[in-house]
């Protein structure tokens, strides 16, 4: 595109990590802490309720404008189907929900340490990723273990800004504390409605990494379309 990529911003989940559900941690927490609190459920009704606070979360984030949902508010709401919100304190469920990513940490995506390892000399790079119930404390500290974490010039989770993708508030934080102008940033996400939506709409270029087929409409089209992480290394030389 011939103009010059000061700073090039990354999703996390799918992108530079990969995902995974982690209930197989998060239930048996659940079952051990409502045991102790004089509550037990069959394996149905255990189900019931732990996917109840996540239904709660995702009708909460809709209706008020991709807002983040807390662990808590999850949790609080959990609390609820059984009967114990003002019976006990569940704060310690709330961090067990939020570090059961601890309990099998999701791994890097193949090209993301060269990706990250050759980008650090020539642009500033951030990290903008929503959390769901694992927090950017806990994030940090994975990304740290990996020898990571200090490639990134600010890391932007969505359950510290307030807001998740594709709002524009956690891309314009980004590019304030980056300090480039909207249109000299890359962003590069797995997900064209939130990663490539929201950062053309907060004014950025956009690569795509195809992980899957995803439709979108010509105004939503990415600038650039990859396969693999290193691409982006190609991408900002050629651009500079």
């Amino acid at each position: 595109m011939g103009n010059l990529i000061r700073a090039v911003t990354f999703d996390l989940w799918n992108t530079l990590v990969h995902n995974r559900n982690y209930g197989e941690f998060r239930l048996p927490k659940l079952r051990e802490f409502l045991k102790a609190n004089g509550v037990e459920l069959d394996d149905a009704r255990l189900m019931e309720v732990y996917q109840a606070g996540f239904r709660y979360s995702s009708e909460l984030h809709r209706e008020s404008g991709r807002r983040h949902v807390m662990t808590d508010e999850i949790v609080g709401h959990v609390m609820d189907q059984v009967g114990l919100r003002d019976r006990c304190d569940w704060a310690p469920l709330v961090d067990a929900y939020e570090e059961a990513i601890l309990s099998d940490p999701p791994k890097l995506r193949e090209g993301a340490r060269e990706t990250l390892e050759s980008l650090h000399s020539r642009v500033r790079i951030g990290l903008i990723s929503d959390t769901g119930t694992s927090p950017g404390r806990v994030v940090r500290r994975i990304l740290d273990e990996y020898g990571v974490l200090s490639y990134f010039d600010v890391t932007v989770f969505s359950d510290e800004v307030g807001y998740c993708k594709p709002n524009e508030v956690v891309f314009k934080v980004a590019l304030e504390v980056l300090g480039v102008e909207p249109g000299e940033a890359l962003h590069v996400g797995d997900l064209v409605k939130n990663d490539v939506v929201g950062a053309k709409r907060a004014g950025m270029r956009t690569a795509w990494l195809k992980t899957t087929d995803q439709e979108y409409s010509p105004e939503d089209a990415p600038d650039y379309i990859i396969s693999s992480l290193t691409e982006v290394i190609g991408i900002v030389e050629a651009a500079g």
